[in-house]
């Protein structure tokens, strides 16, 4: 996170001057005097044009925090499906309890020592680690082997069926969501965007020409503030603002700890 926040801070340092520098190109080959003719018309345009780069930027802010916050979730009840299931063999027969406890434990430490690896390095075409894959399906296939006797037992195994599809379809939708950005296009309406914004600032005649430096820094400052939060947090699982394994370590230290583990 630390060379997340300093990287964050490089870079929206270097746009700034670079916005600068271009309003200094400005300065010298159009007087202010003959800018300051326009400052009207440029001020009409300019309040269309800002208005509706702001919308945009809100919406997409919007849109990525959600599913930012949609993918913790997925992975926070991806967790809790695999520790119910831990909980749930506690009360099956002791062959079935062992065999289930250690695929769902062995499946918690591969999430956490290969499968986030892949996803933070976010290796394009990649769909989770074939060993993930193979542990939820042996724990469907331990389960489906228990021939339930009791109504408790015909329960349980209800149950336990329950947890592993909802572990199943919340591994696939972190899977999903570790893959998924924003289209090219986005990105290149909002990066063009904010270089008209900013350049039209340009076209403003200011007397004061320190002031006029610190207002273009200032937007310019803002404007990649919010493109790098948008791109830290555009791949859940690989980008600056990642989600980390905390949830999984949490039910890995509850197996070694409680007292349903059999482990």
């Amino acid at each position: 996170m630390a060379i997340t926040v300093v990287f964050g801070v490089l870079v929206v340092i270097g746009v700034c001057l670079a916005a600068v520098a271009g309003l200094e190109v400005v300065q010298r080959l159009v007087p202010a005097e003959k800018r300051q003719q326009q400052n009207d018309v440029a001020g009409f345009l300019y309040a269309v044009v800002g208005v509706v780069y702001a919308v945009l930027l809100a919406l997409l802010v919007i849109a990525v925090w959600e599913r930012y916050q949609g993918a913790r979730e997925t992975a926070e009840s991806e967790s809790n499906a695999v520790a119910d299931i831990a909980w749930l063999a506690s009360r099956l027969p002791e062959a079935e309890r062992h065999q289930l406890q250690e695929l769902a434990r062995s499946y918690a430490l591969e999430v956490v020592n290969e499968e986030w690896s892949v996803m933070e390095q976010g290796t394009e075409g990649e769909r989770g680690t074939p060993e993930a894959w193979n542990l939820v399906d042996d724990m469907r296939a331990t389960l489906q082997e228990l021939e339930p006797v009791t109504e408790a037992e015909s329960q349980l195994y209800a149950e336990g069926l329950d947890q592993i599809d909802r572990l199943g379809d919340d591994r696939r939708m972190r899977l999903v969501a570790a893959e998924e950005g924003l289209p090219g296009v986005l990105w290149a309406v909002l990066v063009f965007g904010g270089v008209v914004v900013i350049g039209f600032t340009y076209l403003f005649g200011l007397q004061n020409t320190w002031a006029h430096r610190l207002m273009v820094a200032a937007l310019t400052a803002v404007i990649a503030l919010v493109l790098f939060t948008i791109g830290a947090m555009e791949y859940p699982f690989a980008g600056g603002a990642r989600i980390d394994t905390g949830a999984f370590e949490l039910i890995l230290e509850r197996f070694e700890t409680s007292k349903l583990s059999d482990l």
